[in-house]
């Protein structure tokens, strides 16, 4: 009578097949039938399966079954159970050392301590209030754990990586005050069973906020030469920069929704940024104090900072920021001189336009040659002198302005120039408005 045919086709009937090939620990042995039964622990689980089926072939045997006395003999040894009165009873002799756990070779209980502890000793000390638990494991572990479930096709098991989290996790806040946080936990810290050690990853903060560039030959980054000297003598990453002491954070990352030339001044609602700051110590940040040091570092650059934000912000800005309109302010020079009926056309031209545009000359070597289309919904002129105008472009986001008036050789088409009829020169630009992205 096969096991099968002995228990029936029930769960017991698979655990003395398993048992019957395979050392297993409670845990690892409970694990392989982790969803079924609520509020028990794998170890838990599995020490009462062991004992069930153990009992099930006791009485079979009992009963004058030879076949389950075999199988309970090798159920007996791999069980791993200190069931002395059995093993004298039925004459069964261990080999030598106790064979240990085919899956996680008897390790698994120390595994979760030891982490445990670690990990609540690290979160003491640092004071974090939230964490989550990654792990890494070994490729043979998890081999030999998928080897017996295909082997007997087993539907409701869990796989090891998932209990250490688990149960380190549940320990960990036992023994601490922090919480695991699923979504945004402060720290994450990855349980590496391949290196036997513990990496700690500190989630970023990030503080949305806009920026003014009051004066120009400001860069947005640090723009070295290729002989290692600086291009501009200032950038809004030096004002970024200098509150890292501040933060007490490793490094802090700008994510800002588009760019203007370093030639351009940024006025009006400010440019919106997002400050990423990377390991800080402390994930509670005065950001008014914060302000103020972004704003004394110079009299050009200038900061509003508005909120701590998630990380989805910045990829939704900067997906956004293409879309968004913007306000633009340019103080033209032309060549032939212009009359305001001129000025008037070139509003009626560009009307509500969508303008066609090649990768301009002047960044080609930076940027692939491609053709993009962006709209002009409005412009409105102001006539200085008759070589002289402003304008005012209200655009979509990712529209070239500068080659928007003078055409860049046919590049961008229609242009100011075309319309004009005549050559003309960009002066000075403003951005005025960035459209906000929360």
């Amino acid at each position: 009578m096969s096991p099968n045919e002995m228990l029936s086709e029930t769960i017991l009937a698979t655990v003395a097949k398993i048992l019957e090939k395979y050392p297993l620990c409670d845990r690892c042995l409970g694990r392989l039938f982790a969803y079924l039964g609520k509020s028990l622990g794998n170890d838990e689980r599995g020490r009462a399966l062991k004992i069930a089926t153990i009992m099930e072939l006791h009485k079979r045997v009992l009963k004058g079954d030879k076949e389950a006395l075999s199988i309970l003999k090798k159920v007996l040894i791999n069980s791993k159970m200190p069931l002395t009165e059995l093993y004298k009873e039925f004459n069964v002799e261990p080999q030598g050392i106790p064979l240990k756990c085919y899956i996680c070779e008897d390790r698994l209980n120390e595994i979760i301590s030891r982490f445990s502890e670690l990990i609540a000793k690290n979160i003491t000390e640092s004071k974090r209030q939230s964490f989550l638990v990654g792990v890494v494991a070994p490729r043979s572990l998890i081999e030999k754990e998928s080897i017996i479930v295909k082997e007997f096709q087993l539907q409701y098991w869990e796989s090891i990586k998932r209990e250490i989290k688990r149960e380190v996790g549940k320990r960990v806040q036992q023994m601490t005050s922090a919480k695991a946080d699923f979504e945004a936990p402060q720290v994450t810290y990855i349980v590496d069973l391949v290196n036997n050690t513990i990496r700690e990853e500190v989630r970023s903060v990030y503080i949305y906020g806009v920026y003014r560039k009051l004066g120009r030959m400001i860069s947005q980054n640090i723009w070295l030469g290729k002989d290692g000297t600086r291009r501009y003598k200032l950038a809004i990453e030096d004002a970024v920069k200098s509150t890292l002491g501040h933060v007490k954070a490793s490094d802090v990352i700008m994510h800002i929704a588009g760019r203007e030339d370093a030639d351009v001044r940024m006025l009006g609602s400010g440019r919106p940024i997002v400050l990423e700051y990377k390991n800080p110590s402390s994930f509670s940040i005065d950001l008014r104090a914060l302000k103020d040091i972004l704003n004394s570092f110079s009299q050009w650059i200038k900061f509003d900072l508005n909120m701590t934000v998630r990380r989805e912000v910045v990829s939704r800005m900067k997906k956004s920021s293409i879309a968004a309109s913007k306000i633009y302010r340019a103080l033209i020079y032309s060549e032939k001189a212009l009359k305001n009926e001129d000025l008037m056309n070139l509003e009626k031209a560009f009307e509500d336009k969508m303008v066609m545009q090649r990768t301009p000359t002047r960044i080609l070597r930076r940027k692939r040659d491609r053709v993009r289309y962006r709209h002009v919904l409005q412009v409105k002129t102001i006539y200085v002198s008759p070589h002289v105008f402003e304008a005012l472009i209200k655009c979509e986001g990712g529209l070239y302005v500068k080659e928007l008036i003078t055409g860049d050789n046919g590049r961008t088409s229609p242009n100011f120039s075309q319309v004009l009829g005549t050559n003309l020169s960009c002066l000075m630009l403003d951005v005025l408005h960035v459209h906000e992205y929360i």
